[in-house]
């Protein structure tokens, strides 16, 4: 009883991730400038059903620095920020 899987069944998760990325470098031509950051290419490749460490890698990085990048980019928001102080400013 040490392996009831099928044979195919060790080779659908690599059949699955290869065509992402397939998908993922279709995309990248068709729309360059929508998936050049690594964040954007991540977030192509989980809604195919990637887990995020296999997208993180898929996009050329590793799951540890999307989720600090994840992490930066939600307290960018929170922060309100609007700019430097000097173009602040130039808008009064």
């Amino acid at each position: 009883m040490a392996d009831d899987a099928p044979d195919y069944a060790t080779w659908l998760p690599v059949i699955g991730r290869s065509l992402a990325y397939l998908c993922l470098d279709v995309a990248r031509k068709r729309d360059p400038d929508k998936y050049k950051e690594v964040l954007d290419k991540v977030k192509f490749l989980e809604g195919l059903g990637l887990p995020q460490a296999d997208a993180a890698e898929a996009a050329g990085s590793t799951a540890e620095s999307v989720r600090v990048a994840r992490y930066n980019k939600s307290k960018a928001k929170k922060s309100g920020k609007k700019g430097s102080e000097k173009a602040r400013a130039r808008r009064r």
